[in-house]
């Protein structure tokens, strides 16, 4: 019984350390948020202040920073979207229908996710602006999805191959057809794998700096590179670049807690197979 009762004290201890450990970045940025320039410099960190809303009231009365934050939130919800309807019709492709060449594809797109972003990035620039996508939404749009979708094929193939085939050919004899059969009973039944990879992907591209800095230009800014600016050569902001960056980080943790009923058991997902 003393065993058990000091094993449960050590993991309380434990986790607790590690949620501090995890915590401690946010918080030390929450605080630098709510304090003056001056005060932002002061080491060690003062946690116990009168916080101070200005910096937050100043950055939601600049048009620059609300249009960064439109654009943000656009650019990544049609990007997400997009990403997992390609992607899940893919995975659900692969995983159901066998042909020459399929282990060679599903290699491709483990190998799409080793190549680096600067190193494509480039190619991509010249090409869009052959196009004339360049500094738009849907030119910014077509580019994170092409290089963010291999992640999601990938994710959503093994949550497909954890789902029967049997559940298919059911379906199939009740008449229904191969899109009924995938939209009405496939992804409801993927739908803890959709979700994780909906956070996955909307976080990625919510960060994604290089290419919005080198495919758009100053009439689609989104909030990683506005945080960039506050650095500047006189002086580095840094109460504007710790709100800023805690207003970015709330669309990600409203996903997140939405989704989080559906997230671990997606995360797991396709690791046991029938």
């Amino acid at each position: 019984m003393t065993v058990r009762i000091l094993r449960h004290i050590g993991n309380f201890v434990i986790g607790a350390i590690v949620v501090v450990a995890s915590l401690y970045p946010t918080l030390w940025l929450l605080a630098i948020s709510l304090k003056s320039d001056r005060a932002a410099y002061e080491l060690p960190v003062q946690w116990f202040f009168v916080p101070d809303f200005s910096t937050y009231a100043s950055l939601f009365a600049d048009r620059d920073f609300v249009a960064s934050l439109i654009n943000s939130i656009q650019l990544t919800a049609i990007a997400t979207l997009l990403c997992l309807l390609f992607g899940a019709l893919a995975a659900y492709a692969m995983s159901r229908y066998k042909f020459r060449g399929s282990g060679v594809l599903t290699s491709t797109l483990v190998l799409t996710r080793l190549v680096p972003s600067f190193a494509i990035v480039l190619p991509t620039f010249f090409i869009f602006r052959s196009l004339g996508l360049l500094d738009s939404m849907t030119g910014l749009a077509l580019a994170l999805v092409a290089f963010q979708v291999p992640l999601t094929v990938l994710i959503m193939f093994g949550i497909f191959q954890g789902i029967p085939i049997a559940l298919d050919e059911a379906a199939r004899l009740d008449g229904a057809g191969v899109a009924r059969t995938f939209f009405t009973i496939i992804l409801p039944v993927a739908r803890p794998g959709l979700a994780a990879s909906a956070v996955v992907t909307f976080i990625l591209i919510w960060n994604e700096f290089l290419f919005v800095l080198v495919l758009a230009g100053d009439r689609l800014v989104t909030m990683p590179m506005l945080i960039s600016s506050f650095q500047t050569d006189k002086a580095i902001l840094w109460s504007e670049i710790a709100a800023a960056s805690i207003i970015s980080l709330v669309p990600i943790a409203l996903l997140i807690l939405f989704a989080q009923k559906h997230l671990l058991s997606g995360l797991g997902a396709g690791a046991v197979r029938e």
